[in-house]
């Protein structure tokens, strides 16, 4: 067999060896960013009549689409100052003394924290 013969099945071997290893590695890729997209959604209901900063009120706009945002309810405040934690809590860029930062509810704050009472 000449030397040129022996390349070309090695080279045909090779290319046919691997395009199913790419091919499910793309498949595998196609799920991952499915999976990732189906959790974003999910995590709506969260903000579900909630008055949140204009700079997360942007962001969910461009994540959810304002339909998505009027479905739940979801209004937008003319600051970064306003209610969180169901009312129990109030946006501030510091916190009094007689309060503590809600890390849970400092998502819908923006710049600021989410402040709630100590008593």
């Amino acid at each position: 067999m000449e030397k040129g013969t022996i390349y070309c099945i090695f080279y045909i071997v090779l290319l046919t060896g691997t395009t199913p290893a790419l091919c499910m590695n793309k498949l595998e890729q196609e799920k991952e960013t499915n999976n990732h997209k189906r959790f974003a959604v999910a995590a709506i209901p969260v903000y579900a009549g909630a008055a949140v900063s204009p700079w997360v009120w942007a962001a969910l706009i461009a994540a959810y689409g304002a339909a998505e945002l009027y479905k739940y309810s979801v209004s937008k405040t003319s600051s970064d100052s306003h209610s969180c934690a169901g009312n129990s809590g109030w946006c501030r860029d510091t916190c009094f003394s007689h309060e503590y930062i809600d890390d849970c509810h400092t998502a819908v704050c923006g710049n600021y924290y989410c402040c709630r009472s100590r008593i």
